[in-house]
């Protein structure tokens, strides 16, 4: 099952129909500004800023000069071009016209690249939050199903071949060892190809319902530990 949500290009977060993403893409980034630190956190607010102001939603693009973001952000035409230039080395950017006698530039924003890099950030708003940008179901409170967690017969984790998926394990694990215990310690990460990660479930069960309940759980997971991971799949074992 591959995630969908903001996270997909397809997903409308501009156009006709785009106001109510765009709040959680605001909010993204401005937790992300709260939260992270140091040149993350200023672009995240500086971009906010941008959006808020200048950014043609129905069109997906915006075009500011030099001078006018040196004003809204407050500091020298110098330092605009090397915030800019940040911005599209990171990829949250692109030029979408180059400037021209007389035309300012026209840029548009990577939204699925910059909602990856705010990913880590996303539980400080809720799990509603984070489940709707990852595009899975919220997740539902533990305690009130009456749903057995599937151990398979062990709670140790399987050795991976995939150096990052110990990586997200410990990460998880750190968050909610009940949680990793039941549900995640018996996922098997089988390979990284073009992108998207793929796990490995040990039962079908197990496998619908990690999906169903904690998607969203594991995708922020993941995104707070590769930003070349554009994509997840959960199989399972026959």
């Amino acid at each position: 099952m591959t995630q969908s949500g903001l996270l997909n290009k397809g997903s409308g977060i501009t156009g006709p129909g785009s106001a109510s993403a765009k709040y959680d893409v605001l909010t993204a980034l401005l937790v992300t500004a709260s939260q992270a630190e140091g040149v993350e956190a200023r672009l995240a607010l500086r971009l906010s800023l941008l959006i808020t102001a200048r950014f043609n939603w129905r069109r997906g693009v915006f075009a500011v000069g030099q001078r006018e973001l040196a004003r809204m952000w407050g500091v020298t035409e110098r330092t605009v071009k090397r915030e800019m230039s940040e911005l599209r080395r990171l990829g949250w950017i692109s030029v979408d016209i180059p400037a021209a006698r007389g035309r300012v530039a026209q840029y548009k924003i990577d939204f699925p690249t910059v909602l990856r890099a705010t990913a880590p950030f996303w539980d400080a708003v809720g799990p509603d939050f984070a489940a709707r940008v990852a595009g899975a179901p919220e997740p539902a409170e533990q305690g009130d199903s009456n749903v057995v967690p599937l151990h398979s017969g062990s709670n140790t984790p399987i050795v991976s071949d995939v150096p990052l998926w110990a990586v997200v394990s410990e990460r998880l694990r750190e968050q909610d060892a009940k949680l990793y215990n039941a549900w995640f310690a018996r996922l098997e990460a089988v390979e990284v190809e073009a992108g998207v990660l793929r796990l490995l479930a040990p039962s079908r069960f197990a496998g619908e319902y990690i999906k169903t309940h904690y998607l969203s759980r594991l995708t922020a997971a993941v995104f707070a530990v590769s930003q070349d991971i554009t994509a997840l799949e959960i199989d399972y074992s026959s």
